[in-house]
């Protein structure tokens, strides 16, 4: 069955999945979702989750581009995301989450402010909605852009001197998934604010990035919403295997919990379907959707019950 990507064409977190499915050279379907709220095709998929991108397989959604990695190299292992050494899967996981916090969220800010009458005012109610703050006006939203310059600037001067010695890709001399979540953000940058001259002096950066980019979006064919609700519906979600696992939240196989991430508020509801160290997964059922399985990984999302006693 041929997998489904939903993403829109700006979301640099889309763009580090696309650069996952060209790497594996997958065919696959593109569904273009919109950026903000409201999400009536997108929601029902994913059981409340508002984030980009999420990657379906028939009935199965998954979401958070970690786990969607880690779907993406079980499938597809060659050419691997993590080459080398089990530490080098350590260490691409850690850069990601470097790039995707101290790299990633002043570059986001600056842009954001210093485009902010090109976004929609329900863009930016949209994005203080997702982390739980009022909404802003223009003239704040555009006070961010000087707030964060300095700190953008110093992540941009970082990614510079992973190649200083050289190397071809940022753990050496294979491209890794760390290589597609640095790249994100001057790729962010590029895609939002085409013309700047952050990188200029940075030849080996750009040059790094022309390698990654060469790797292409493997091949995308379009799909409709309502086409990709119904592929779910013709499907059932892959069997789960029972096995015992003790969940510090309390929570039961079964019953009904909702997930939220720890730094959004984006909360999904479902019923409990599996749960271990590394994994959430939960049933949804609603007026659009027979029934799917939605996946996230354990890490970075906060579990509890949603029983109604």
């Amino acid at each position: 069955m041929k997998w489904i990507l939903h993403h829109y064409d700006f979301s640099n977190f889309s763009e580090k999945v696309r650069l996952m499915l060209g790497l594996k050279g997958i065919a696959w379907d593109s569904v273009e979702i919109p950026s903000h709220l409201p999400k009536p095709d997108y929601l029902p998929l994913t059981g409340g989750y508002r984030r980009t991108p999420s990657l379906q397989i028939g009935a199965d959604v998954y979401c958070d581009t970690h786990l969607i990695a880690e779907v993406i190299e079980a499938h597809y292992p060659t050419p691997s995301l993590y080459p080398g050494p089990l530490r080098n899967r350590i260490l691409a996981q850690a850069i990601a989450d470097w790039a995707e916090s101290a790299l990633l969220w002043p570059t986001a800010r600056y842009i954001t402010g210093i485009n902010a009458e090109r976004f929609s005012l329900d863009f930016h109610r949209d994005r203080a909605t997702l982390h739980g703050k009022p909404a802003p006006d223009i003239a704040r939203v555009k006070a961010s852009a000087t707030k964060h310059l300095a700190q953008m600037r110093a992540g941009l001067a970082s990614i510079e001197e992973l190649f200083v010695d050289g190397a071809s890709y940022v753990l050496g001399g294979e491209l890794s998934l760390a290589d597609l979540a640095v790249y994100q953000v001057p790729w962010f940058l590029d895609t939002i604010e085409p013309g700047h001259a952050f990188l200029d002096h940075m030849t080996a950066t750009r040059e790094w990035m022309a390698r990654v980019a060469a790797i292409g979006h493997g091949q995308r064919s379009i799909l409709t919403a309502e086409a990709a609700i119904e592929r779910a519906n013709q499907a059932m979600p892959a069997a789960i295997e029972p096995h015992d696992y003790v969940a510090p939240e309390g929570v039961q196989i079964g019953g009904a919990v909702k997930i939220s991430p720890l730094d959004e508020v984006s909360p999904v509801f479902g019923v409990l379907a599996y749960l271990d160290d590394k994994r959430i997964s939960i049933t949804v059922r609603n007026e659009r959707v027979n029934e799917v399985c939605v996946h996230f990984p354990r890490t970075g999302y906060r579990l509890s019950s949603n029983r109604k006693d």
